[in-house]
């Protein structure tokens, strides 16, 4: 089975290389940068990605959801998220876009290698029972919610919404009540529990 590793922190993707390699029945090649990528996949056919989410260090702002989204629709890839972000979220967020499994960096490796091998030999998929996850909220609600989180003024967040203060309270008091939360610290901090914003 060959693997492309996409995984910032290089130590990490090193270890995770050779751990992986020692079995005899995986090579791992490891995404040095975000520009090589297209050229390897037009030299390498991969079984499978392992694809972090916070890939900040490969490329300012790089999100491994949005790229895994990328090789599935663009390249039909098998993407295996593997992450320290075990965040309701992220995990429907993967399964929606097609990944085949999310999986916890707390794993071993061996639990590790058992569901790359069950993956990419037996189409099977990986995902941790949901926890609760409060009501989904709209792309207008989340919009208004990131716009909240990064300092915006409320009379900010009502004019980039293009939306009256009014209205934008009445959005607020649904995104509250989405969330079961009180006031906006309390939004910001589900928000990122959550992940709706991002962490890191």
């Amino acid at each position: 089975m060959k693997i492309m590793l996409i995984e910032d922190h290089k130590m990490l993707a090193q270890y995770l290389k050779t751990d992986l390699e020692s079995s005899g029945e995986i090579q791992v090649d490891i995404l040095e940068n975000r520009q090589e990528l297209k050229k390897k996949l037009k030299e390498e056919a991969y079984d499978l990605f392992l694809v972090d989410i916070n890939l900040d260090g490969l490329a300012k702002g790089e999100n491994g959801l949005k790229l895994s989204e990328t090789l599935i629709r663009e390249y039909e890839s098998k993407v295996l998220i593997l992450t320290g972000y075990n965040l309701d979220y992220y995990q429907e967020k993967a399964k929606e876009i097609g990944c085949s499994g999310f999986i916890s960096k707390e794993e071993s490796a061996q639990s590790l290698l058992n569901k790359i091998r069950n993956v990419c030999l037996e189409n099977k998929t990986y995902f941790p029972p949901k926890n609760h996850l409060p009501e989904k909220l709209t792309e207008t609600e989340l919009k208004i919610l990131r716009l909240y989180a990064s300092g915006k003024s409320r009379k900010e967040v009502a004019k980039e919404s293009f939306m009256s203060t009014s209205s934008l309270a009445v959005l607020l008091n649904r995104i509250y009540s989405k969330l079961e939360v009180k006031n906006y610290q309390e939004m910001v901090q589900k928000a990122r529990e959550i992940g709706y914003i991002d962490p890191f």
